[in-house]
């Protein structure tokens, strides 16, 4: 794989998607799945699309229910899987020792496009354009790494909250207008508006082609319950 292409999914999949390595006679392989939720569907297609620059594949997002609950309730998730030996370099870098972590060797590889998908994946925008960003690793080390990065590439400061499982960055409203500007060129179509300031209700958009999947799972489903009453 040529370094632009390493370089290219770890900025898609620096804060988002699991990898798990697989054994296999031919020499083993690396499984990539990345779920999100049905309101996410235009997001996770598009994302899906930018994974498909670098490693063309046949595989499908698919949705699914998950376990019933207490109250015998279940959500669908959408899901998107593919195996290939390819996310090999990928794996190594995003698992250093086996766990997932972000390290310095992987941030100095990644720049402006990178960062733009992890403010995609995990930034929340206050009423007053303040902001905090999520899934920035598991440790405050972690997240301060995550900081400076940032901070080297936007000219944004935040703080480090640790009130929560897992670290969190505070911007300022300042900061965030900061980031936002010098990120904006790179954001996603599907979350533009986190980098726009702009109030957009996300649960509101779908798309056609993850409608379509439902509808599919659906109508299965019923064909199935009148063949077993056959």
């Amino acid at each position: 794989m040529e370094a632009v292409d390493v370089r290219g999914l770890l900025a898609l999949l620096l804060v988002d998607g699991s990898l798990l390595p697989y054994r296999a006679p031919g020499g083993g392989y690396i499984q990539l799945t990345i779920t999100a939720g049905v309101a996410e569907s235009a997001y996770l297609d598009e994302k899906i699309n930018e994974f498909r620059q670098f490693i063309p594949t046949k595989a499908k997002i698919t949705p699914y229910k998950t376990q019933p609950r207490s109250n015998g309730k279940t959500t669908t998730v959408l899901r998107f899987r593919v195996s290939n030996s390819k996310l090999r370099p990928i794996y190594n870098l995003l698992y250093p020792s086996g766990e997932r972590q972000i390290t310095q060797t992987t941030l100095d590889l990644l720049g402006a496009q990178a960062a733009a998908w992890c403010w995609a994946e995990g930034a929340r925008i206050n009423e007053d354009g303040s902001s905090s960003l999520n899934r920035v690793g598991g440790s405050h080390s972690e997240a301060q790494l995550m900081a400076n990065w940032l901070q080297m590439l936007t000219s944004a400061y935040c703080q480090i909250e640790n009130d929560q499982i897992k670290p969190k960055l505070i911007f300022s409203i300042e900061d965030t207008a900061k980031i936002q500007k010098a990120l904006i060129d790179y954001a996603p179509k599907t979350r533009l508006h986190l980098f726009t300031g702009e109030q957009w209700d996300a649960s509101s958009i779908h798309s056609a082609r993850t409608e379509l999947l439902l509808g599919e799972r659906k109508a299965d489903t019923e064909r199935q319950g009148e063949n077993a009453g056959l």
